[in-house]
């Protein structure tokens, strides 16, 4: 009886400890799927990928319209500034070439992008925050490891709905340290709270 007690605790404590950390090319490969450039991407696949880029490449960037299609194109205008504005220059997705380019950024390759194999480090020490159980409600931060391993400009990509379980996970990967590396790298993470 006590091993079996034992055994359950131990399982409900593993569980409990555990959170998902990938790259942010990992988390957007398995946002968009497969993607088939002989038939095309989708809309919905080209506004993730559009938003993507315009956390990345586009200063002040804070969201995306809706992909409008325009030939062999989707067209999306990404917003900037406190209020929101329209950039003069789209962004655009190539739906049989996989090409996504600004007109002041990168191009770049829709599918070396969502094929990168890279893992995601993980953290050397606990976090210091309390045990977070991943749940329904649960909180999606994005972060950055600096090569020194710190975490710094993490920003929430999704919210509990629950802003002391959104402040105690974010409080949780700002604790966090990496292993040293040469580059910097964003990562996604998914924490819920305990109940």
């Amino acid at each position: 009886m006590k091993t079996a007690l034992a055994a359950l605790i131990l399982s409900v404590c593993t569980f409990a400890n555990a959170q998902e950390i990938k790259t942010a090319e990992r988390d957007l490969a398995d946002q968009v799927g497969l993607i088939n450039l002989k038939a095309g991407v989708t809309e919905k696949q080209a506004g993730a990928v559009a938003l993507f880029y315009c956390e990345r490449y586009i200063g002040g960037c804070g969201t995306t319209d809706a992909p409008v299609s325009q030939g062999f194109h989707w067209q999306i205008t990404p917003r900037t500034g406190i209020d929101g504005s329209p950039d003069k220059d789209k962004i655009l997705v190539g739906k049989h070439s996989g090409k996504v380019f600004w007109g002041k950024g990168p191009a770049i390759d829709l599918l070396s992008l969502v094929s990168s194999k890279e893992p995601a480090p993980a953290p050397v020490n606990k976090g210091g925050a309390k045990p977070v159980l991943t749940s329904a409600s649960a909180v999606k931060i994005e972060f950055t490891v600096s090569p020194a391993g710190k975490v710094s400009n993490a920003r929430f990509k999704r919210s509990s709905k629950d802003i002391k379980c959104d402040v105690r996970a974010r409080a949780r990967v700002e604790s966090w340290k990496f292993p040293p590396r040469k580059t910097p790298i964003q990562l996604v993470t998914t924490l819920g709270c305990n109940r």
